[in-house]
C-alpha cells in the first residue's frame, strides 16, 4: 500500500470509474461523501470516518474496516468480500439488498440498522450487537455467531442456515416466520418467547426452557427436545411428526391440532394438556403421564402406550385402533371410538404369491 490520497482525490477517482486498489486510506475523514458506485480492492480504510456516507452498490474486496465509523452510512446494495469489519460502528446504516460474504465482523455494532433482504453469508458475527436492527427476509447463513447481540430485535421471515444460537443474546427478542434450520438453542431459556410459524426442522431444543412460549404453526418436524420444559406453552397446529419429546415435562400445554405422528414421547409428562384432534398415530408414549389431557377426536392409531397414565383424560372419539397397551392405564377407553376389525383386517392382507 503505498500510494495515499486525500478525500477529495478519493472521490474524484471513484466518480471517474476508477477502481481503488492497494491504497492506504487509514484514519481519512470522508464522512458524508459520495462514494457510490466505487470498486475497492485491498485497501486500507482503518479508523477512517465514513459517517453518513454514500456508499451505494460498491464492492469493496479484501478491505480492512476495522473500527471505521459508518454510522448512518448508505451501504445499500454494496458487495462486502472477504473484508475485515471487527468493532466497526455501523449503527442506522442502510443496509438494504447488500451482501457481506466471508467478512469478520466480530465485535461490530449494527444497532438499528436497516438490513432488510441482506445477506450475511459465512461471516463472523461473534459479539456483533443488532439491536434493534431491522431484519426482514434477510439471509444469515452458516455464519458464526458467538454471543451475538438480537436483544429487543424482531426477526420476521430471517432465514438462519444451521446457527448456532447457544451463546446469543436472546432476550426480548421475538421470532415471527423465521427458517431456523437445523439451528443450535440447546439449554436456552426461551420462556415466553414468541416463534410463531417459525421453521425448526431439525434444530436442537433439548433442555430448553419454554414454558408459556408461543409454537403455534411451527415446524419442529425431526427437532430434539429431550428434556425440554414445555409447561403451558402454546403449539396448536404445530407440526412435531418424528420429534423427539422424551422426558418432556408439558403440562398445561396447548396442542390442539398439532401433528405429532411418530414422535418420541417417552416418559413424557402431559398432565392437563389439551391435545384436542391431535394427530398421533405411531406416536411413542410409554409410561407418559396423560393424566386430565383432553383428547377428544384424538387419532393415536398404533401409538405404544405401555405404562402410560390415562386416568381422568377425555378420550371422546378419540382413536386408539390397534394402540399397545399393555400395563396402560385408560378407564375412560369407553369413550373411545369402537375397533375396526375391518381396517385392521385390510391393514394385514397380504397378495397370494
Amino acid at each position: 500500500m503505498s500510494e495515499t490520497l486525500d478525500a477529495t482525490a478519493v472521490a474524484e477517482r471513484i466518480h471517474g470509474g476508477h477502481p481503488l486498489e492497494g491504497l492506504d486510506l487509514r484514519g481519512l475523514d470522508l464522512r458524508g461523501a459520495t462514494l457510490g458506485g466505487g470498486v475497492l480492492r485491498e485497501v486500507d480504510l482503518r479508523g477512517a470516518g465514513l459517517a453518513g456516507a454514500d456508499l451505494r452498490e460498491t464492492m469493496l474486496i479484501g478491505c480492512r474496516l476495522d473500527e471505521v465509523d459508518l454510522r448512518e452510512a448508505d451501504l445499500r446494495h454494496a458487495v462486502l468480500q472477504g473484508t475485515a469489519l471487527p468493532r466497526a460502528r455501523l449503527d442506522r446504516a442502510r443496509m438494504v439488498h447488500t451482501l457481506l460474504e466471508r467478512c469478520e465482523a466480530d465485535d461490530a455494532r449494527f444497532d438499528e440498522a436497516d438490513l432488510r433482504l441482506a445477506k450475511l453469508v459465512e461471516t463472523t458475527l461473534g459479539d456483533a450487537s443488532l439491536r434493534r436492527a431491522r431484519l426482514d427476509r434477510t439471509a444469515i447463513l452458516q455464519c458464526t455467531l458467538g454471543a451475538i447481540d438480537l436483544r429487543d430485535t424482531t426477526l420476521v421471515s430471517v432465514v438462519l442456515l444451521r446457527a448456532d444460537l447457544r451463546r446469543a443474546r436472546l432476550a426480548g427478542s421475538t421470532f415471527e416466520r423465521t427458517v431456523m434450520v437445523e439451528a443450535t438453542l440447546a439449554g436456552r431459556d426461551l420462556r415466553g418467547r414468541r416463534f410463531r410459524h417459525c421453521q425448526l426442522d431439525g434444530s436442537d431444543l433439548s433442555g430448553c426452557d419454554l414454558r408459556e412460549a408461543d409454537l403455534r404453526g411451527c415446524n419442529l418436524r425431526g427437532a430434539k427436545l429431550v428434556g425440554a420444559k414445555l409447561d403451558g406453552v402454546r403449539a396448536s397446529q404445530a407440526l412435531l411428526v418424528g420429534a423427539d419429546l422424551r422426558e418432556v415435562s408439558a403440562t398445561r400445554a396447548e396442542l390442539r391440532q398439532a401433528l405429532l405422528a411418530e414422535a418420541e414421547l417417552g416418559q413424557a409428562d402431559l398432565r392437563g394438556a389439551d391435545l384436542y384432534q391431535c394427530v398421533m398415530p405411531r406416536a411413542t408414549l410409554r409410561d407418559a403421564d396423560l393424566r386430565d389431557a383432553k383428547l377428544e377426536h384424538a387419532d393415536l392409531s398404533h401409538a405404544d402406550l405401555r405404562g402410560a397414565d390415562l386416568r381422568g383424560a377425555t378420550l371422546t372419539r378419540a382413536n386408539l385402533h390397534r394402540i399397545r397397551d399393555e400395563g396402560a392405564r385408560i378407564p375412560g377407553r369407553s369413550a373411545a371410538l369402537r375397533p375396526d376389525p375391518e381396517l385392521a383386517a385390510a391393514e394385514d392382507w397380504q397378495p397370494e404369491l
